[in-house]
C-alpha cells in the first residue's frame, strides 16, 4: 500500500503525458492554418483569372457570344490548378455603360489536414465585373480658330446621343446651327462660343481645346510610285496595297480587298450609281487629296480592321497642314455606312444633300478639322459600341468587384 500511494504523488512525466495530450489538437490548429492559408492563395489566383478574363471580355472586338467564350476558355486553361473549376460569363449592356461583362468563377481545393476532421475540400467562388463607358466626346472639330468650325444648316443634323461634341474653334461663332435640325449629345463643349437653337442640350462655351486623340498613331507612309493615275475605274475588286494619284473615278461597283488603299494627291470622284465597299480597309488620303460624291444614288460601305496598327480607322487624312483644306464630301442620294474611325485631322468633312452618313460604330467616332452639314444630310452614330480606334483616350476601362 506504501508503495502505491508513493506512486500517486509522484509528479514526474506529468508535463510529457499532457503535450501528448495536447499534441492532437495543436496539430489540428496547425494544419487548419495551413489549409486556410492555402485557401486563400488559391482564392487569390482565382480571382486574378477572373478579374483578366472580364477585362478581355469587355475590351474585345468580337460580338458577346463569341467574347464569353474566350473569356470562358482563357479561365478554364488557367484554372487547371484547380478542381471542379466551374467558369460562367456574360456580357450585357446597361444604362450606365457600353458593354459589362461579368464573371464568376466556382472551384474546390482539396485539403490535408483538415481531411483528418472529415473536411476533404473547400468550396472557392470569386466573381469580377469589368465596364466600359462611353467616350467623354466622340465627335471632335479640330480647327483652333474659324467661325463655324462646325456648322449645321438646313434639316439635317448631328446625333451622337451617347457621347459628347467637342468643338476646338475659339471663335465666338465656333458652332453655328441654322434651320429645323438638330443637334443631339450627351454633352456639347466649345472652346469659343455658339450661335443657333437646336441643341439637345445647351452647349457649354470658353471651354479648354483638347488634343488630337489619334495623335498618337503612325501615319502612313505614302509607297512610291502611282498603281493608278489618272483613271476610270467600274466594276472592280482592288488588292490591297494600291496607290492612286490624281484623277481617279468609280463609274461602277469596287470591292476593296482587306488593307490600306493610299492616296496621294489625287482627286476621287465616285460615280452616280457607283456603288463602293470593303471590310478590313482603311483608306488614306494625304495632304493634297479629296473625295468628292457625285449626285446620285449608290451606296458606300466601308468597315475598318479589327487589328493591327489601324484596327477601328476606316478612313485616315494625313497630318501635313497644306495652304488649301482638302475635303471629303458626301453628296447626294446615296446610301453611306461607315464602321469605323472618319479621321481627317487636317481635311474638311462636307455632307449635303439628302442622303445620311451613319457610322455604325463598332470601332470608331470622327474627327476632323472642320464638320460642315447641309441640307437634309446628317451623321448618326451608334455610340452604344464600345470600340475605340487605338489610342482613344476617352473610353474609360473600369474593373469592379
Amino acid at each position: 500500500m506504501r508503495r502505491l500511494a508513493k506512486l500517486l504523488r509522484n509528479e514526474r512525466g506529468n508535463l510529457a503525458v499532457a503535450a501528448a495530450l495536447l499534441a492532437v489538437p495543436l496539430g489540428l490548429v496547425l494544419g487548419l492554418s495551413v489549409d486556410l492559408t492555402n485557401a486563400i492563395f488559391w482564392k487569390s489566383r482565382l480571382q486574378e483569372i477572373a478579374d483578366t478574363a472580364a477585362l478581355t471580355a469587355v475590351e474585345s472586338d468580337r460580338e458577346n457570344e463569341d467574347a464569353v467564350k474566350s473569356a470562358k476558355d482563357w479561365a478554364l486553361a488557367n484554372g487547371d490548378f484547380a478542381t471542379n473549376l466551374i467558369v460562367d460569363a456574360d456580357i450585357t449592356k446597361t444604362d450606365s455603360a457600353l458593354r459589362e461583362a461579368n464573371v464568376e468563377i466556382s472551384a474546390r481545393m482539396p485539403t490535408f489536414f483538415m481531411g483528418l476532421a472529415g473536411i476533404q475540400t473547400i468550396d472557392l467562388h470569386v466573381k469580377a465585373m469589368a465596364r466600359k463607358t462611353a467616350p467623354d466626346y466622340c465627335v471632335y472639330a479640330l480647327d483652333p480658330e474659324s467661325s463655324g468650325a462646325l456648322t449645321v444648316t438646313g434639316a439635317g443634323g448631328v446625333s451622337a446621343q451617347n457621347c459628347g461634341i467637342q468643338v476646338n474653334s475659339s471663335s465666338t461663332t465656333a458652332l453655328r446651327h441654322v434651320g429645323g435640325g438638330k443637334i443631339a449629345a450627351s454633352k456639347i463643349s466649345v472652346a469659343g462660343g455658339y450661335q443657333g437653337g437646336g441643341y439637345s442640350v445647351k452647349p457649354i462655351p470658353n471651354q479648354p481645346q483638347l488634343a488630337d486623340p489619334l495623335i498618337e498613331i503612325p501615319e502612313p507612309v505614302l509607297p512610291t510610285g502611282c498603281d493608278y493615275n489618272n483613271e476610270a475605274l467600274a466594276d472592280v475588286s482592288m488588292p490591297a496595297g494600291r496607290t492612286f494619284c490624281g484623277s481617279i473615278s468609280f463609274d461602277g461597283n469596287a470591292t476593296f480587298s482587306p488593307g490600306i488603299y493610299y492616296f496621294h494627291n489625287a482627286v476621287v470622284g465616285i460615280g452616280s450609281d457607283a456603288n463602293l465597299k470593303g471590310n478590313g480597309v482603311t483608306l488614306f488620303l494625304d495632304a493634297g487629296s479629296s473625295i468628292i460624291q457625285s449626285p446620285g444614288n449608290g451606296s458606300v460601305r466601308l468597315s475598318a480592321p479589327k487589328d493591327g496598327v489601324y484596327s477601328g480607322l476606316a478612313i485616315f487624312g494625313s497630318r501635313e497642314k497644306s495652304d488649301r483644306i482638302a475635303t471629303i464630301s458626301f453628296s447626294g442620294n446615296k446610301n453611306y455606312s461607315v464602321n469605323g474611325t472618319i479621321y481627317l485631322p487636317h481635311h474638311r468633312l462636307r455632307m449635303k444633300g439628302t442622303h445620311d452618313l451613319k457610322t455604325i460604330v463598332k470601332s470608331g467616332w470622327v474627327v476632323a478639322w472642320q464638320i460642315l452639314y447641309s441640307g437634309d444630310s446628317s451623321l448618326s452614330i451608334d455610340a452604344d459600341r464600345p470600340f475605340a480606334a487605338k489610342g482613344f483616350p476617352n473610353a474609360a476601362v473600369v474593373l469592379l468587384r
